[in-house]
């Protein structure tokens, strides 16, 4: 089959950063893989390429093909490889990436997070190290609310940028009180002076901020309404003050929206918005990760629950784990077993059975999530399993 057409030297500072549906496509395939995951810099050498170093890692990972006693030619593995070696624009600078490569692809991607240099050749790709910096999303809104102006952004591919309102939306809550006067102004028109004299009393400051407030979730509401049928299930990530974002969250209707840590936004650039929306994203799959983690230890269902790395792998391998949870930096060493078949996919001696367990469940259409590593004790890993 031929290889997935690696990116020019022009091309280093646009790689793909890598997403869920990239990380589909690879545990698709049947492998074995070389692994590479390369930092941008190292200490003392930050803006020094790389092409030394990864011809160092082609020879390792030379040795370690044959020692795992790959049955076709090495070079089926390192080909690609060695072509990345070879551009030096490509290895210069710019963020952590990844490498996968197998006799059937090969894929370069960035990273969202900072990742220590590793080499690994093993029957999966290895993916564990990142899983708790992946947004799973393809594209991510972010609306940063402020009385002043309403902004929308569209983060895809690592960038942030301005996306269209939409037309139905005023773009202030100030612009919004010129179009929208309301029926009454707070004003008592009870006699305020002599006899058959009328002025106008207003209410109290307390009632004045609650007609505020009322009119400023009118506007907020209105908004959401636009924004759900444009975004069609997209994340709406929120970066606002504490007392519009609630505002937001207590009238939308839209089945997925997410709360930065509260800030004013009015002078943030859509960089500083993309950061936000990016903690916010991988905050929530955090809180995910933790309720998964609720439901194996609360679960009635225990025979839909399964522990320990040996059977979850074979669960996953057989298709069964509807959700698995694996600790951080969680790893058990080990041989695959006896239901991985012996063919070239299959390299000899021990590897990361619970990478292997989370390559398994994303190939079978499952999810995986990370935990901090002491919330699973020994175990490594759990799952909830379909059947």
């Amino acid at each position: 089959m031929p290889l997935t057409q690696q990116p020019t030297s022009t091309q280093h500072s646009t790689l793909d950063l890598l997403g869920m549906d990239h990380l589909k496509a690879i545990c698709a395939d049947n492998g074995p893989f070389v692994t590479v995951f390369l930092p941008a810099s190292h200490p003392g050498s930050a803006d020094l390429p790389h092409t030394g170093r990864m011809k160092t890692i082609l020879r390792e990972a030379a040795a370690e093909i044959e020692q795992r006693r790959f049955t076709d030619p090495i070079e089926q593995l390192l080909k690609p490889l060695e072509k990345l070696a070879g551009d030096p624009a490509m290895l210069s600078g710019g963020s952590d990436s990844v490498m996968y490569a197998s006799p059937n692809l090969a894929h370069h991607f960035r990273l969202l997070s900072p990742m220590k240099e590793q080499l690994t050749v093993a029957s999966h790709p290895h993916i564990t190290p990142m899983l708790s910096h992946l947004i799973p999303d393809k594209e991510v809104y972010v609306l940063a609310i402020s009385k002043k102006l309403l902004r929308l952004g569209r983060w895809e591919n690592g960038v942030c940028a301005e996306a269209p309102l939409p037309a139905g939306i005023e773009k202030s809550f100030e612009e919004s009180l010129l179009l929208d006067q309301p029926d009454h102004d707070l004003q008592n028109r009870a006699s305020s002076g002599p006899a058959g004299q009328h002025g106008a009393a207003r209410f109290g400051t307390g009632a004045e901020r609650e007609l505020e407030h009322e009119r400023l979730r009118q506007y907020l509401r209105r908004a959401d309404r636009e924004l759900s049928k444009m975004l069609k299930g997209a994340p709406l990530v929120l970066v606002s003050v504490a007392e519009e974002m609630a505002a937001y969250q207590s009238v939308t209707e839209h089945s997925r929206v997410l709360s930065a840590h509260p800030t004013s936004p009015e002078l943030l650039k859509w960089t500083q918005l993309g950061k936000l929306l990016e903690q916010a994203v991988l905050e929530d799959r955090k809180e995910q990760a933790n309720k998964v983690l609720v439901e194996i230890r609360e679960t009635t269902r225990r025979d839909h629950v399964v522990s320990g790395v040996r059977q979850v792998l074979e669960a996953a391998h057989e298709g069964r784990v509807h959700k698995l949870l694996i600790g951080m930096d969680a790893e058990e060493q080990g041989l695959l077993g006896p239901s991985f078949p012996v063919d070239a996919s299959r390299l000899e001696g021990k590897q990361d059975l619970i990478n292997a367990a989370a390559v398994e469940t994303i190939r079978m259409g499952g999810e995986v999530f990370v935990v901090d590593g002491q919330a699973l004790g020994a175990m490594g890993c759990a799952a909830i399993l379909r059947y």
